[in-house]
């Protein structure tokens, strides 16, 4: 206190005035900026919870047209036979297809089940004859289909007949238990 007595009364009151000055400062620094800057990120994560909310509340409010929709598609996948039949059901359907699109079968074999927690995978192993055309329709046909049909491994070789490919291909169906 011995610095503040030997001040003019001038020199004291700008001392005070600076005191305040960077007493206002390193408040602001210490405690005003951490606060703001907290508030900022809370805000921000804020409207970002917003907006996953508006999203979820649109799925929400479309509840029932996907549980339809996954009825719909649900009926097609889910396993209601045994492994034999739905086997069979499998090599029936392909073999329809084939013939839809004059894709000539050599031979069918079916697969390994292979069973997963909630899914069986069905597989058969198919050596054809087709054009190319008639090929892609029928691999189109197969991939489109209601089921969940696909094309797992596909091998061509070409014939000596006209325009004629040999195919071995590995046909796989998934259904849901």
């Amino acid at each position: 206190m011995d610095f503040l007595s030997r001040l003019s009364k001038k020199e004291k009151r700008l001392f005070y005035i600076t005191v305040a000055i960077v007493g206002v400062l390193l408040l602001d620094r210490v405690v005003f900026k951490p606060v703001i800057s907290k508030l900022e990120g809370f805000n921000g994560k804020i409207s970002l919870e917003e907006k996953k909310l508006s999203k979820s509340m649109l799925i929400l409010a479309q509840e029932q047209s996907i549980k339809n929709e996954y009825d719909k598609f649900a009926q097609g996948i889910k396993q209601e036979q045994s492994d034999e039949e739905t086997t069979a059901a499998l090599l029936s359907s392909i073999e329809k297809m084939a013939n839809s699109v004059s894709v000539f079968i050599l031979d069918m074999k079916p697969g390994q089940v292979e069973k997963g927690e909630s899914y069986k995978k069905y597989s058969v192993k198919v050596e054809a004859e087709a054009k190319i055309n008639n090929l892609s329709d029928f691999i189109y046909q197969l991939e489109n289909s209601p089921k969940l049909l696909r094309v797992s491994e596909f091998r061509l070789t070409p014939q000596k007949k006209e325009s004629f490919l040999k195919i071995s291909m590995t046909i796989t169906e998934v259904l849901i238990n």
